[in-house]
């Protein structure tokens, strides 16, 4: 109502071009430029964890709907899955080209990733065996 912002994360040394809070809306994670993806506690704006996740700018974070699941994309062409609590890299997906990423998001029951990539295509992973599902043309 008073439009005084609650909390401020600071940590990220480039813009932070990204954010998603987990389903039980107890943990941040921020995607930058700074080619990193942070992890913060939502209560405290501790960071939990920085993670060098990728090799160009994270254009995208989104937890999946369990709440430890965690994936980034970015400009680098890869879709990387993570473990929200460890940090762990547990999968990692990219097209035959490696495309830039603009945007992935986990489906609702966490079980694929879709992004679309800067080749005007939206694919659909199954991210656990690193297969397209789909793809879908005509932008």
């Amino acid at each position: 109502e008073t439009g005084v912002a609650l909390l401020q994360l600071n940590g990220h040394v480039h813009y932070v071009y990204s954010c998603a809070v987990s389903e039980p809306g107890n943990l941040i994670a921020s995607g930058s430029f700074d080619e990193s993806v942070r992890v913060w506690d939502m209560r405290s704006g501790r960071a939990l964890r920085s993670i060098p996740a990728h090799s160009a700018p994270v254009v995208a974070v989104d937890f999946a709907s369990d709440g430890e699941k965690l994936m980034s994309a970015s400009y680098d062409g890869l879709c990387r899955v993570w473990d929200g609590f460890t940090g762990q890299c547990l999968y990692t997906v990219f097209a035959d080209q490696m495309p830039p990423v603009g945007n992935a998001r986990f489906t609702p029951n966490g079980q694929y990733i879709v992004a679309s990539n800067l080749d005007s295509k939206v694919r659909v992973w199954d991210y656990t065996h690193a297969k397209t599902m789909r793809t879908f043309s005509g932008h």
